[in-house]
């Protein structure tokens, strides 16, 4: 294996050792290290760059275990990592990608964020601050925090010039996704977003996999987006969804319309993992985020593999 190869992969299992609590201490350090200035904010670090792009990844695992040992071997060509525990690529595999965009010299702004496993609590946070105003500036958001090799996923967002400019530039291809961080983000700041691959495998399970040079290859794929000196800037346009014949439509779009938010729950179906059979739940919540956050906290022993279907009313 090459010796440069090697080293990336221990830093990238140095981060995959860390707590989130650890792991947000050593982030502050390395923005601090790179001339950013630094927010340590309640569920967030946020670092605005130079260039108008903000480039985000969150900071906690499914894991309930730490994970503090790994095996690696060749699979198809490539470098395969897991670890009995959970290696944790989602999301430390976006950490350590956006750590080399900027050990490479690159300086977006960055957000950080904790807790999105349970509902997107830090990105939640950050949508109260007054730093969500930096965002409004922004040509479009970047998150670095989805599975398999060249997915681009759009969520709520649905400008068609958008997508048509990303998918063109980066030759990935559209997928479908649940919720992450930019759920929330795009609809706070009304600027599009997008959540590319990552190389990992098999999420939310112990089974969980990377395979490292997939990771590399959303960097250069990422690079080449930041290159472009003159791209247009994105807005958010509200997508309206349709789930298992019910009418759904997104939050934003009702304030849109009515000037304030009328979500007033969800319905989450899932498999028990226990008994294999559907569930239905009703949840509370003046948001998406609260809505998945309560069903978490609630629910600890779910993951997003059992959901089956959600849509709030």
């Amino acid at each position: 294996m090459d010796q440069n190869i090697k080293k990336e992969i221990n830093k990238f299992i140095a981060l995959c050792y860390k707590s989130q609590m650890d792991l947000k201490k050593y982030l502050k350090d390395f923005l601090l290290s790179n001339r950013y200035k630094v927010i340590d904010g309640d569920g967030f670090l946020y670092a605005k760059g130079k260039i108008p792009y903000l480039v985000t990844a969150h900071m906690d695992t499914v894991h309930k275990v730490q994970c503090n040992s790994y095996v690696m071997h060749s699979y198809k060509g490539k470098t395969r990592i897991q670890s009995k525990d959970g290696i944790g690529g989602d999301d430390r595999c976006g950490i350590y990608m956006i750590n080399k965009l900027i050990r490479d010299g690159y300086r977006p702004s960055i957000l950080f964020c904790e807790d999105e496993e349970i509902g997107s609590v830090g990105a939640t946070k950050f949508c109260k601050t007054k730093y969500i105003n930096d965002l409004r500036e922004m040509k479009y958001l970047i998150e670095l925090d989805r599975a398999n090799e060249n997915d681009a996923v759009f969520y709520d967002c649905d400008n068609p010039a958008f997508t048509k400019f990303i998918t063109e530039t980066t030759g990935y291809v559209e997928a479908q996704g649940s919720f992450t961080d930019i759920v929330e983000l795009s609809d706070a700041c009304e600027i599009a977003s997008v959540n590319l691959s990552c190389g990992y495998y098999k999420q939310h399970t112990v089974k969980e996999y990377v395979l490292f040079e997939e990771m590399l290859n959303t960097i250069e794929v990422v690079k080449k987006l930041l290159d472009i000196k003159d791209c247009d800037q994105y807005e958010f346009i509200p997508r309206i969804y349709y789930r298992d014949s019910r009418y759904y439509i997104d939050e934003s779009y009702y304030r849109d319309l009515y000037g304030s938010v009328v979500v007033s729950g969800m319905e989450i179906g899932y498999l028990d993992p226990k008994t294999k059979e559907e569930v239905d739940v009703t949840i509370g919540g003046e948001s998406e985020a609260e809505c998945m956050y309560n069903f978490f906290v609630n629910n600890p022993d779910i993951c997003w593999n059992d959901i089956i279907d959600y849509y709030i009313y």
